[in-house]
Protein backbone atom coordinates (compact mmCIF):
# COMPACT_ATOMS: atom_id res chain seq x y z
CA UNK A 1 0.00 0.00 0.00
CA UNK A 2 1.52 3.76 -1.07
CA UNK A 3 2.06 6.11 0.98
CA UNK A 4 1.39 8.83 -0.78
CA UNK A 5 -2.23 9.69 -1.53
CA UNK A 6 -3.23 11.54 -4.94
CA UNK A 7 -5.49 14.45 -2.88
CA UNK A 8 -6.39 16.15 -5.59
CA UNK A 9 -5.74 14.54 -9.18
CA UNK A 10 -6.67 16.50 -12.20
CA UNK A 11 -6.29 15.23 -15.66
CA UNK A 12 -8.71 17.24 -17.08
CA UNK A 13 -6.27 20.80 -17.00
CA UNK A 14 -3.41 21.61 -18.67
CA UNK A 15 -0.76 20.96 -17.38
CA UNK A 16 -2.39 17.74 -15.70
CA UNK A 17 -2.29 18.53 -11.66
CA UNK A 18 -1.83 16.00 -9.02
CA UNK A 19 -1.12 16.61 -5.22
CA UNK A 20 -0.17 13.96 -3.06
CA UNK A 21 -0.07 13.98 0.72
CA UNK A 22 1.06 11.87 3.75
CA UNK A 23 -1.72 13.40 5.98
CA UNK A 24 -1.29 12.94 9.97
CA UNK A 25 -1.20 10.15 12.42
CA UNK A 26 -1.97 11.19 16.55
CA UNK A 27 -2.91 14.89 15.53
CA UNK A 28 0.57 15.14 13.73
CA UNK A 29 1.90 15.48 10.50
CA UNK A 30 3.78 12.33 9.32
CA UNK A 31 7.08 13.45 8.74
CA UNK A 32 8.80 10.78 10.13
CA UNK A 33 6.60 8.09 8.52
CA UNK A 34 7.27 10.38 4.65
CA UNK A 35 11.42 10.10 5.80
CA UNK A 36 11.00 6.04 6.00
CA UNK A 37 8.85 5.81 2.79
CA UNK A 38 12.28 7.90 1.12
CA UNK A 39 14.16 5.21 2.45
CA UNK A 40 12.11 2.58 1.16
CA UNK A 41 12.79 3.69 -2.55
CA UNK A 42 16.21 4.29 -2.01
CA UNK A 43 16.83 0.61 -3.63
CA UNK A 44 14.78 1.32 -6.62
CA UNK A 45 16.14 4.43 -7.12
CA UNK A 46 19.91 4.33 -7.21
CA UNK A 47 20.32 0.82 -8.40
CA UNK A 48 20.96 0.00 -11.90
CA UNK A 49 17.97 -2.02 -13.82
CA UNK A 50 20.40 -5.15 -13.71
CA UNK A 51 20.94 -4.46 -10.47
CA UNK A 52 17.67 -4.92 -9.43
CA UNK A 53 17.06 -7.73 -11.27
CA UNK A 54 19.57 -9.41 -9.62
CA UNK A 55 19.65 -8.16 -6.29
CA UNK A 56 20.85 -11.18 -3.86
CA UNK A 57 18.90 -11.70 -0.38
CA UNK A 58 22.46 -12.67 1.07
CA UNK A 59 24.02 -9.32 0.31
CA UNK A 60 20.67 -7.32 0.48
CA UNK A 61 21.93 -5.19 3.69
CA UNK A 62 25.42 -3.80 1.76
CA UNK A 63 24.02 -3.13 -1.25
CA UNK A 64 21.16 -1.23 0.99
CA UNK A 65 23.76 0.69 2.18
CA UNK A 66 25.82 1.33 -0.85
CA UNK A 67 22.83 2.58 -2.45
CA UNK A 68 22.12 5.15 0.47
CA UNK A 69 25.98 6.26 0.78
CA UNK A 70 25.77 6.57 -3.20
CA UNK A 71 22.45 8.91 -3.02
CA UNK A 72 22.93 10.34 -0.02
CA UNK A 73 26.72 11.02 -0.71
CA UNK A 74 28.14 13.67 2.13
CA UNK A 75 24.48 15.26 2.60
CA UNK A 76 25.31 18.01 0.31
CA UNK A 77 23.22 17.39 -2.38
CA UNK A 78 19.96 18.89 -0.14
CA UNK A 79 17.56 18.56 -3.34
CA UNK A 80 18.33 14.54 -2.99
CA UNK A 81 14.29 13.81 -1.33
CA UNK A 82 12.63 15.50 -4.07
CA UNK A 83 14.39 13.45 -6.84
CA UNK A 84 13.46 9.99 -4.62
CA UNK A 85 9.75 11.21 -4.53
CA UNK A 86 9.41 12.13 -7.93
CA UNK A 87 10.71 8.80 -8.81
CA UNK A 88 8.40 6.82 -6.56
CA UNK A 89 5.40 8.95 -7.92
CA UNK A 90 6.20 7.98 -11.42
CA UNK A 91 6.83 4.36 -10.52
CA UNK A 92 4.04 4.11 -8.43
CA UNK A 93 1.11 5.81 -10.03
CA UNK A 94 2.31 5.73 -13.79
CA UNK A 95 4.19 2.60 -13.50
CA UNK A 96 7.21 3.98 -15.06
CA UNK A 97 10.47 2.08 -15.98
CA UNK A 98 13.91 3.87 -15.00
CA UNK A 99 16.54 4.73 -17.64
CA UNK A 100 18.81 6.43 -16.21
CA UNK A 101 19.24 8.28 -12.82
CA UNK A 102 21.63 10.95 -11.84
CA UNK A 103 23.29 8.75 -8.95
CA UNK A 104 24.80 6.99 -11.70
CA UNK A 105 26.94 9.62 -12.89
CA UNK A 106 28.54 9.85 -9.48
CA UNK A 107 32.08 9.04 -9.12
CA UNK A 108 32.49 10.53 -5.81
CA UNK A 109 30.34 11.22 -2.60
CA UNK A 110 30.37 14.78 -3.84
CA UNK A 111 29.65 14.75 -7.31
CA UNK A 112 26.67 16.92 -8.88
CA UNK A 113 25.30 16.15 -12.01
CA UNK A 114 23.27 18.92 -12.67
CA UNK A 115 20.74 17.12 -15.85
CA UNK A 116 17.13 15.85 -15.69
CA UNK A 117 16.43 14.64 -12.01
CA UNK A 118 14.56 11.85 -13.15
CA UNK A 119 14.66 9.93 -16.56
CA UNK A 120 11.71 7.24 -16.76
CA UNK A 121 10.03 5.47 -19.65
CA UNK A 122 6.00 4.91 -19.50
CA UNK A 123 4.16 2.53 -22.04
CA UNK A 124 0.87 4.99 -23.20
CA UNK A 125 -0.75 1.97 -25.40
CA UNK A 126 1.64 1.19 -27.88
CA UNK A 127 3.75 4.52 -27.81
CA UNK A 128 6.92 4.79 -25.14
CA UNK A 129 7.16 7.71 -23.97
CA UNK A 130 10.46 9.41 -22.43
CA UNK A 131 9.78 11.19 -19.02
CA UNK A 132 12.00 13.62 -18.28
CA UNK A 133 11.37 14.97 -14.58
CA UNK A 134 12.13 18.06 -12.71
CA UNK A 135 12.27 18.22 -9.02
CA UNK A 136 12.70 21.03 -6.42
CA UNK A 137 12.71 20.77 -3.11
CA UNK A 138 11.60 23.95 -1.07
CA UNK A 139 9.94 25.51 1.41
CA UNK A 140 8.84 28.54 -0.63
CA UNK A 141 6.20 27.52 -3.51
CA UNK A 142 6.71 30.69 -5.46
CA UNK A 143 10.85 29.96 -5.43
CA UNK A 144 10.30 26.33 -6.46
CA UNK A 145 7.97 27.34 -9.29
CA UNK A 146 10.05 29.95 -10.35
CA UNK A 147 13.30 27.66 -10.61
CA UNK A 148 11.01 24.89 -12.03
CA UNK A 149 10.15 27.18 -15.16
CA UNK A 150 13.58 28.32 -15.44
CA UNK A 151 15.02 24.32 -15.79
CA UNK A 152 11.93 23.68 -18.09
CA UNK A 153 13.34 26.43 -20.46
CA UNK A 154 16.95 25.52 -20.41
CA UNK A 155 16.74 21.84 -20.54
CA UNK A 156 14.62 21.79 -23.94
CA UNK A 157 16.36 23.14 -26.12
CA UNK A 158 17.29 21.18 -28.31
CA UNK A 159 21.01 21.51 -27.75
CA UNK A 160 21.13 21.01 -24.20
CA UNK A 161 18.38 17.70 -25.31
CA UNK A 162 21.49 16.39 -27.91
CA UNK A 163 23.87 16.36 -25.09
CA UNK A 164 22.02 14.92 -22.45
CA UNK A 165 20.59 12.18 -24.97
CA UNK A 166 24.69 11.14 -25.50
CA UNK A 167 25.12 11.20 -22.10
CA UNK A 168 22.19 9.14 -21.35
CA UNK A 169 21.99 6.70 -24.04
CA UNK A 170 25.71 5.96 -23.40
CA UNK A 171 24.76 4.30 -20.07
CA UNK A 172 21.65 2.30 -21.04
CA UNK A 173 21.77 -1.60 -19.73
CA UNK A 174 21.85 -3.44 -22.23
CA UNK A 175 19.13 -5.35 -19.86
CA UNK A 176 16.94 -2.83 -20.30
CA UNK A 177 13.80 -4.67 -21.66
CA UNK A 178 13.30 -0.81 -23.58
CA UNK A 179 17.06 -0.25 -24.19
CA UNK A 180 17.48 -0.42 -28.06
CA UNK A 181 13.71 1.55 -28.59
CA UNK A 182 15.00 4.04 -26.35
CA UNK A 183 18.87 4.77 -27.93
CA UNK A 184 17.35 4.80 -31.54
CA UNK A 185 15.06 7.61 -29.94
CA UNK A 186 17.89 9.40 -28.38
CA UNK A 187 20.48 8.58 -31.53
CA UNK A 188 21.38 12.16 -33.31
CA UNK A 189 20.02 11.44 -36.72
CA UNK A 190 16.47 11.01 -34.98
CA UNK A 191 14.33 14.29 -35.18
CA UNK A 192 13.61 15.70 -32.59
CA UNK A 193 10.31 16.39 -33.71
CA UNK A 194 9.80 13.01 -33.42
CA UNK A 195 11.15 13.12 -30.20
CA UNK A 196 9.16 16.12 -28.92
CA UNK A 197 6.13 13.71 -29.31
CA UNK A 198 6.76 11.09 -26.68
CA UNK A 199 8.67 13.57 -24.34
CA UNK A 200 6.10 14.00 -20.75
CA UNK A 201 7.87 16.38 -18.29
CA UNK A 202 7.24 15.43 -14.78
CA UNK A 203 7.42 18.66 -12.93
CA UNK A 204 7.57 17.77 -9.12
CA UNK A 205 7.44 20.66 -6.30
CA UNK A 206 7.57 20.18 -2.06
CA UNK A 207 6.50 22.95 -0.32
CA UNK A 208 5.49 24.41 2.75
CA UNK A 209 2.00 24.24 3.51
CA UNK A 210 -0.28 26.66 5.16
CA UNK A 211 -3.09 24.38 4.92
CA UNK A 212 -1.07 21.46 5.99
CA UNK A 213 0.47 22.94 9.23
CA UNK A 214 -2.97 24.27 10.12
CA UNK A 215 -5.01 21.06 10.67
CA UNK A 216 -3.59 17.97 12.71
CA UNK A 217 -6.37 15.49 11.20
CA UNK A 218 -7.92 14.99 7.77
CA UNK A 219 -10.67 16.78 7.62
CA UNK A 220 -13.32 18.15 5.09
CA UNK A 221 -11.93 22.00 6.22
CA UNK A 222 -8.21 20.38 5.50
CA UNK A 223 -9.51 18.70 2.53
CA UNK A 224 -10.90 22.39 1.06
CA UNK A 225 -7.44 24.67 1.93
CA UNK A 226 -5.49 21.88 0.74
CA UNK A 227 -7.23 21.94 -2.69
CA UNK A 228 -7.66 25.94 -3.15
CA UNK A 229 -3.86 25.78 -1.93
CA UNK A 230 -2.90 23.68 -4.56
CA UNK A 231 -4.96 25.40 -6.92
CA UNK A 232 -3.41 28.57 -7.07
CA UNK A 233 0.18 27.03 -7.01
CA UNK A 234 -1.09 25.32 -10.55
CA UNK A 235 -2.36 28.68 -11.19
CA UNK A 236 1.07 30.41 -10.79
CA UNK A 237 3.06 27.05 -12.57
CA UNK A 238 0.43 27.64 -15.73
CA UNK A 239 0.77 31.18 -16.14
CA UNK A 240 4.57 30.72 -16.23
CA UNK A 241 4.67 28.01 -18.62
CA UNK A 242 5.64 28.65 -22.48
CA UNK A 243 2.60 27.32 -23.98
CA UNK A 244 4.42 27.18 -27.07
CA UNK A 245 6.69 24.22 -25.45
CA UNK A 246 6.28 21.04 -28.12
CA UNK A 247 6.15 18.51 -24.92
CA UNK A 248 3.37 17.44 -21.98
CA UNK A 249 4.15 18.54 -18.74
CA UNK A 250 2.52 17.44 -15.68
CA UNK A 251 2.92 19.23 -12.01
CA UNK A 252 2.70 16.99 -8.72
CA UNK A 253 2.65 18.91 -5.54
CA UNK A 254 4.19 17.57 -2.21
CA UNK A 255 2.85 20.03 0.21
CA UNK A 256 4.47 19.58 3.55
CA UNK A 257 3.90 21.17 6.90
CA UNK A 258 7.31 22.02 7.23
CA UNK A 259 10.11 21.12 5.10
CA UNK A 260 12.56 21.10 8.07
CA UNK A 261 10.59 18.42 9.81
CA UNK A 262 11.07 16.60 7.20
CA UNK A 263 14.74 17.01 7.03
CA UNK A 264 14.90 16.12 10.62
CA UNK A 265 13.02 13.07 10.16
CA UNK A 266 15.19 12.37 7.51
CA UNK A 267 18.24 12.41 9.20
CA UNK A 268 17.31 10.42 12.13
CA UNK A 269 16.68 7.54 9.72
CA UNK A 270 20.06 8.29 8.36
CA UNK A 271 21.95 7.73 11.32
CA UNK A 272 21.87 4.26 11.06
CA UNK A 273 23.23 3.59 7.71
CA UNK A 274 26.23 5.41 8.50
Amino acid sequence: MALLSATVDDATVDPALMALTVDYEARRWRAEALARHLLDWVLDYALRYDERTELSAGRAIEIARKAVRATFGNGGDRGVPGEILLHAICRQFFGSDTVINKVWFKTAANDTYKGFDAVHCVHDGDLLQLWLGEAKFYRDVAKAIRSALSDLEEHLEGDYLRAEFALIADKIDDSHPHSDELRKLMHPNTSLDAVFDRIVVPVLVTYDSDATLAHERDCPEYRADLEAEVRRAWMRFGRGLDTDLPVTVRLFLVPLATKSALLQALDQELAGWH
